[in-house]
């Protein structure tokens, strides 16, 4: 989302705006000497900096949602990759074990 020339509020920078935003970055110019500042888009928008315009802070906030989800989402995967991968091994290992014994050819005296 094009965020640029938004009018956003940071906890402990204040007001400012935002310069530009891409690529997972957002760069907000604040008054004073505090100048301009780069913060991880969208995860500042859900403790630090907040957007004048409710209706595009409501769609950064679904944003941060989405990605939350796609991470759980991700970490699931491979929790189940890990446990499929630990019960293969464990079936081969049960495998190996059970190979068939051979039986001795009867010797005649």
């Amino acid at each position: 989302m094009d965020l640029t020339n938004e009018k956003v509020l940071h906890n402990s920078f204040g007001p400012g705006t935002v310069t530009e935003n891409g690529e997972g970055k957002v760069t907000v110019k604040f008054a004073d000497e505090t100048g301009e500042k780069t913060f991880m888009y969208p995860e500042a928008f859900e403790h630090y900096l907040t957007i004048s315009d409710s209706s595009k802070q409501e769609l950064v906030t679904e944003e941060i949602r989405e990605k939350k989800a796609q991470i759980v989402e991700g970490k699931r995967v491979e929790e189940q990759d890990r446990v499929d991968e630990i019960e293969r091994l464990a079936a081969e290992k049960v495998a190996a074990r059970k190979k068939p014994s051979r039986k001795k050819a009867a010797t005649t005296k």
